[in-house]
């Protein structure tokens, strides 16, 4: 929940300018940043300006999910805009130069209510609780991350109560699913079998896009809990690629394949290595630097991919840090 691992630093709110406490209007100013001014920004180089405001019907602002995604591409480029202030003005320029009035007052005006809200729920969030070294909570501390939460949805309603649900709806059933499920974690009367049955039947409740987004982010970390669980019991590459295959798809088995093969050929080479710089390091009579000399040109030969003599210098390291230990 972005909300709750937000860095603990203070969110600048600007001030309106002076230039803009009169009327958004394209009269406002006399010159014009340009769409080059915000692209010139370090943070932003490259990156197309998303969807901004747009007109409904009557020439007011309508109200969509972009906006806040234009709001947003602005907000990265904060540290590096020039101060709030510069901020504040690219935002506005950028505006009027999409929408007259009275659109460009009322996006100017969400905007900064916007930056208030961000302020608000980031004073929030240096109130959450700290889980211990296993990633878990206690009951109370769910109980104070549901008040943390409401304190946020008030803050929804009160600065940004036109576009709450636009903006934000997706999030608030996501962040409602993830402390029912902390909920469920830290109920101590529960066995495993009656904690996985009640995580079963919240996931079954779950909208399907939610339920769809929760399992493509899952599946990395269950592909790779397969692979390692396989590997432990002794299992062959062969073995592993057929389960991964039965259970992911021929086009995931078909790159842990490929990905086996050239870590064994990675590891036979490394063996080959290994042999000869042992010959090196044991040949009496070689001064350190002789020796160290000739250690890096036979991993350069036998790596010739840079990235692949530094992996053969790390495990280098690493074998010998082992040996010392012992």
């Amino acid at each position: 929940m972005y909300w709750l691992t937000m860095p603990s630093g203070p969110v600048a709110v600007p001030q309106r300018p002076a230039a803009i406490t009169t009327a958004a209007s394209p009269s406002a100013t006399s010159a014009d940043a340009g769409p080059a001014g915000v692209a010139a920004l370090p943070s932003l180089s490259g990156v197309d300006v998303p969807a901004g405001p747009e007109l409904d019907a009557q020439g007011n602002l309508r109200l969509t999910r972009a906006l806040r995604t234009y709001f947003d591409y602005f907000l990265s480029a904060r540290h590096d805009a020039g101060g709030a202030d510069a901020l504040d003005r690219l935002v506005y320029d950028d505006i009027r130069r999409r929408v007259p009035q009275p659109a460009a007052g009322q996006a100017w005006q969400l905007w900064q209510r916007y930056l208030a809200y961000l302020a608000e729920i980031q004073a929030l969030a240096a109130r959450k609780p700290r889980a211990d070294t296993n990633g878990t909570l206690d009951a109370a501390q769910v109980q104070q991350l549901r008040a943390l939460q409401a304190g946020r949805n008030g803050a929804r309603q009160h600065l940004l109560p036109e576009v709450a649900a636009i903006w934000f709806g997706d999030e608030q059933v996501y962040d409602d699913a993830m402390l029912a499920r902390l909920d469920i974690a830290a109920q101590s009367g529960l066995d495993d079998a009656q904690r996985r049955q009640r995580l079963a039947e919240l996931e079954a409740t779950l909208p399907e896009p939610l339920r769809a987004a929760r399992e493509a982010s899952a599946r990395p970390q269950a592909i790779s809990d397969t692979i390692a669980g396989m590997q432990a019991a002794g299992r062959s590459a062969q073995d592993i690629g057929a389960a991964l295959a039965q259970a992911y798809g021929a086009e995931v088995a078909q790159r842990y394949q490929q990905q086996a093969q050239a870590g064994q050929a990675w590891r036979q080479r490394y063996d080959d290595y290994a042999a000869r710089r042992e010959q090196i390091e044991s040949f009496p009579g070689l001064s350190e630097q002789d020796r160290r000399q000739q250690l890096d040109a036979l991993r350069s030969q036998a790596f010739g991919n840079p990235a692949e003599a530094l992996q053969a210098e790390v495990v280098d390291k690493a074998m010998a840090a082992r040996r010392q230990a012992r």
